[in-house]
């Protein structure tokens, strides 16, 4: 009995000089680290161009601070893993990308073959969070980094508290690495990668970017998203404006789908029920319904002939609930949503 509590101790001191020596290890390596809390990504003539908005050292533990304590510096070179060991040789540091809140690509870069393959190099580095949010943007990369003057949060950290103060949508339905892996590895799914835009020296979603299938579709306006993120279960709660005077509120949203086909045709049938509260004015029931179908119809259908895109995300249904269906079109995704048509039901309960 003696012998194994004397053995109990000396493990336990073993282990616990083993810990010492790695935090030790740790904080010298911590001096020569520098973690971006969000990275602008642009290809400008051919080359990688990225922005690291990095923290201080003495802020990493704090990941809110203060956006003052934010540096951004610039690299370049010909591939994505290129410039990021440019930047590293340069500055004589290691890039640590655990703590990165957000990737920020410029306008053109998702339309370049360099997306593809910086996906490739994050799949194969692991050097991201798979949670690490994606947006893309309008203006320009020195109107990003010039943002963190001006923030009272570095810019990475506004963008997830603007996620996690979203009161509408939910927090799974924003666009992630991890999601675009997936999608580079599947492509089965439809996702709106929001826009940023630097208006009055905020940063403010202006649109949304379709990638449908892996391919990109164009672009959809906030309301039209809404649209999606409603059908796709994503929505906690909808304001409806009927007009200036009445308003209301839906809650306890569900919807579902089912499928039909004539002659090649397909015809999805979309029954949405909620429940609902008048903020203004006394809309009925009956109202409310009738201004919803028209909405959903008109703006799926608005976006199927000018983008080509199913806004309901349907094809990726049919293997389970139309299986007929599926076998006809498989993967003949365009062809499916070039004889797609919609029909709306919706049912609201007045509260």
């Amino acid at each position: 009995m003696q012998n194994k509590r004397s053995m109990k101790i000396i493990w336990a001191g073993c282990l616990s000089a083993m810990a010492l020596a790695l935090v030790g290890c740790g904080g010298a390596e911590l001096e020569n680290k520098t973690f971006p809390l969000a990275v602008v990504i642009a290809q400008q003539n051919g080359q990688h161009k990225i922005c690291y908005l990095a923290q201080q050292l003495s802020d990493v533990a704090n990941e809110r601070a203060d956006g003052g304590n934010v540096t951004a510096a610039a690299a370049s070179g010909s591939t994505y893993y290129e410039t990021h060991q440019s930047f590293e040789k340069n500055n004589r540091c290691q890039l640590d990308m655990t703590h990165t809140k957000a990737v920020i690509f410029q306008r053109g870069f998702l339309e370049s073959s360099a997306f593809r393959t910086f996906l490739d190099t994050v799949r194969s580095e692991n050097t991201y969070a798979r949670n690490t949010l994606v947006y893309l943007s309008d203006s320009g990369m020195e109107e990003m980094a010039k943002l963190n003057d001006t923030l009272e949060l570095p810019l990475g950290s506004y963008l997830e508290q603007m996620t996690e103060n979203e009161q509408e949508v939910n927090e799974q339905a924003f666009v992630t690495l991890g999601a675009l892996l997936n999608e580079q590895a599947n492509a089965s799914r439809t996702l709106l990668i929001p826009v940023l835009e630097v208006k009055k020296e905020q940063p403010v979603i202006s649109s949304y970017e379709i990638l449908q299938g892996f391919q990109l579709k164009g672009r959809v306006e906030d309301y039209e998203a809404q649209i999606y993120y409603l059908l796709g279960g994503q929505m906690q709660q909808m304001d409806v404006y009927l007009d200036k005077e009445e308003q209301v509120r839906l809650h306890s949203i569900k919807c579902k789908r089912r499928f039909s086909m004539h002659q090649e045709k397909v015809t999805e049938q979309i029954w949405l029920t909620a429940e609902a509260e008048r903020i203004t004015g006394k809309a009925s029931e009956e109202r409310v319904e009738r201004t919803l179908e028209n909405k959903i119809e008109e703006i799926c259908r608005t976006a199927l002939e000018k983008n080509e895109a199913d806004l309901t995300d349907s094809s990726r249904y049919l293997a389970l609930y139309a299986p007929d269906i599926y076998r006809v079109y498989g993967k003949r995704a365009d062809e499916y949503r070039s004889n797609l048509t919609y029909e709306v039901s919706v049912r609201i309960r007045m509260l």
